[in-house]
């Protein structure tokens, strides 16, 4: 029995995949941003962007490029619970189980009292989802902040529905905030060879001629979740003709109406 190609092409724009920080301008330029704000020495500093433009895989790569060069500690969940977040803020920094801590004031007293506190500069904390924190964490943390024992990269979704960035913690007491924003077309153009090329597939990148890549482009608003999950869809779709009706997509070159089909099934595009 043959293997289909197009099954293992679809699966690089499967969600989460290794690769799916791919060094493209407003990428790299975020990444620099925040590499010299971490240097400095802020408080609060402000990650934001619309959900899927790559925030959570660019703090990844800051984590690991950073954690053997400063103490960084990086959180990819939210907390809900003060005692939660303390305990898990102490054993990651200390590598050791933390006492139970009755709260806030508690933590920095043991905190303060640990002998290896007093050999460490401030430590770092990376906040992914950070819209979800409750209110009263977010003023917790601000005030661990404002110890100059702890900075805290906050990092939040930017949506239409709710705007985060209109909330008076993030308005009143932010230092310095960094935007990463979806992509531009040719940036978009940049992460597919990119994304091809890294899987051996970058023959499949021209299926698609100029004027498609900037039709996805439109569909998709440069987003690169919505991207990965209509390409995702069209490999699918080329996944089951090649399977059941290979003469539909001969030729080397798409055809436009099988991305619309998958822009359709996406929900992307109403039929």
């Amino acid at each position: 029995m043959s293997t289909n190609r197009f099954s293992a092409i679809k699966q690089i724009f499967v969600e989460g995949n290794v690769f799916d920080y791919v060094n493209i301008d407003k990428s790299t330029q975020a990444y620099e941003r925040l590499i010299q704000t971490l240097q400095k020495p802020l408080k609060l500093i402000l990650f934001y962007g619309k959900p899927g433009t790559g925030k959570t895989f660019l703090l990844r790569k800051i984590y690991n490029d950073l954690r053997s060069k400063q103490p960084l500690i990086f959180f990819p969940q939210p907390f809900f619970d003060e005692s939660q977040f303390l305990t898990s803020l102490y054993e990651e920094i200390f590598h050791e189980d933390a006492p139970k801590f009755s709260g806030y004031e508690h933590f920095l007293k043991v905190y303060k009292a640990h002998e290896k506190a007093h050999s460490k500069e401030a430590v770092t904390v990376l906040l992914d989802e950070a819209q979800l924190y409750p209110n009263e964490l977010i003023e917790k943390i601000r005030l661990m902040a404002d110890t100059r024992l702890f900075k805290f990269l906050f990092t939040v979704h930017k949506t239409g529905k709710e705007d985060v960035l209109a909330k008076d913690y993030f308005t009143t007491r932010i230092w310095e905030s960094i935007e990463l924003p979806n992509s531009s077309s040719e940036e978009l153009q940049l992460y597919l060879e990119k994304k091809f090329l890294y899987h051996n597939y970058f023959e499949y990148l021209s299926l698609f001629t100029p004027k498609q890549l900037n039709y996805i482009h439109s569909l998709t608003d440069g987003n690169l979740r919505t991207v990965n999950k209509l390409l995702y869809k069209f490999f699918e779709l080329y996944e089951y003709y090649e399977k059941y009706h290979p003469s539909y997509i001969k030729g080397a070159k798409a055809k436009t109406k099988y991305i619309q089909m998958a822009a359709i099934d996406a929900g992307m595009i109403d039929a």
